[in-house]
């Protein structure tokens, strides 16, 4: 390689690696939290080693959340009785939904979270870790 390429060869290296690490921060939304869901490491949403991250929800977009699913088709509740916690496994048996367009449109932030119903409560679900992020109670 002649040596005047040099320059441009390592600046072009460290361009990349930058837009790289850019590319591996959370969406707006998502705060990350360390004592909260994380993501199996390379995953397109995986924070960086030692960091998760958590859905932050204000009253007024769980109330949407409620209301959309509400007036979505019907489902049935899980039949599977587990712990809706915060960070609990979600067994695998349980059936996951797409939130309805409606809750989308109020919290865009929430496209990559699945929802069940357990009882009276709405449990919000990453899919990607089967682990609940939320419980929006009725």
């Amino acid at each position: 390689m002649r040596p005047y390429c040099r320059p441009f060869v390592l600046a072009l290296a460290v361009g990349l690696m930058a837009g790289a690490a850019r590319a591996q921060t959370p969406p707006t939304g998502i705060a990350p939290r360390d004592d909260t869901i994380s993501h199996p490491p390379g995953s397109p949403s995986s924070p960086a080693p030692g960091q998760s991250t958590q859905l932050q929800l204000t009253l007024a977009q769980k109330t949407a959340i409620r209301d959309a699913i509400r007036n979505d088709a019907p489902k049935g509740a899980s039949p599977v009785n587990f712990v809706a916690s915060v960070g609990a496994p979600v067994p695998p048996s349980i059936e996951l939904y797409i939130l309805p367009d409606g809750a989308l449109a109020e919290v865009p932030e929430a496209k990559l979270v699945k929802y069940t119903t357990l009882q009276n409560q709405i449990v919000l679900v990453d899919p990607t870790t089967m682990r609940v992020i939320d419980v929006i109670r009725e």
